[in-house]
Formats: structure tokens, C-alpha cells, sequence
């Protein structure tokens, strides 16, 4: 994974409610299209809003490394280290990628 990948991150973002009923409604949202964390809650309130307090579940994603985000959670930080992984050098790139691994 490196930092042009990592800018692709996709969510696919439904809800506990829906999922416990039968329903696989959701939508890929494209992480790039978001600034910070409280940007990306705002599209998935827009995407779920037949739900009043609804409770996110990320039934998959992609170009994120697996400590960054679980099945209903996903980091303060990803938005900020996404966009200082795509400023760092190839050498910093490959070290946040290590670590993001172990």
C-alpha cells in the first residue's frame, strides 16, 4: 500500500438496524471526497437518514490498513495521516506502512 492508494480509501457504509433486518443497504463512500472524520459522519447521516441515531457498520473497505478501521469505527487520525502520507517522502511512506502492519 502506499500513499496513492491510500487516497483511494472507499467505506461501504450501512447500519447495524438495516443489517439485522435483512437489509444489505449501503453505499461505497469515497474517502477522498472528505476532509476530516466529521465530514465523512455527515455523508453517512445523508446516506442513512431514514434512521434516527443510527449505528454505522462498515461491512467492508478498501486501500485501508486494518488499524485504521474496524467493522464500526474508524480512526480520529485516518483523514490527517492520509494527507501526511501523501506529503512524505517514499522512504516515511513505506515506514507508516510497516507500522500500520504490525
Amino acid at each position: 500500500m502506499d500513499a496513492t492508494t491510500l487516497s483511494a480509501a472507499q467505506v461501504y457504509v450501512g447500519t447495524y438496524a438495516k443489517y439485522n433486518n435483512g437489509s444489505l443497504s449501503a453505499a461505497w463512500l469515497d474517502l477522498s471526497d472528505y476532509s476530516d472524520k466529521e465530514e465523512f459522519y455527515e455523508a453517512c447521516r445523508e446516506l442513512h437518514e431514514d434512521e434516527e441515531d443510527a449505528e454505522y457498520m462498515f461491512q467492508d473497505y478498501d486501500n485501508i490498513p486494518e488499524a485504521l478501521i474496524s467493522e464500526s469505527w474508524i480512526s480520529e487520525n485516518f483523514f490527517a495521516q492520509r494527507d501526511a502520507v501523501e506529503d512524505s517522502s517514499d522512504t516515511e511512506q513505506e515506514a507508516f506502512f510497516v507500522w500500520c502492519n504490525d
